[in-house]
């Protein structure tokens, strides 16, 4: 039997990234060529994968 993972482990991605976002808030630019900007952009990826696997677990535990 495989083990389900739960909901921590779907939003831990989303969880830490936010926490670095704000640990490191002061830091970020939102400029292209800066690093900040491409760190914005993994916050909103890991937010569509988090709800994209929320959703896929919700449609795993009605079966």
């Amino acid at each position: 039997m495989r083990k389900k993972a739960g909901v921590f482990s779907i939003f831990s991605p989303v969880l830490m990234t936010l926490c670095l976002y704000f640990v490191f808030y002061s830091r970020i630019d939102s400029k292209p060529n800066s690093a900040g900007f491409w760190f914005i952009l993994v916050l909103g990826i890991s937010v569509g994968i988090a709800l994209t696997r929320f959703i896929q677990w919700l449609k795993e535990d009605k079966k």
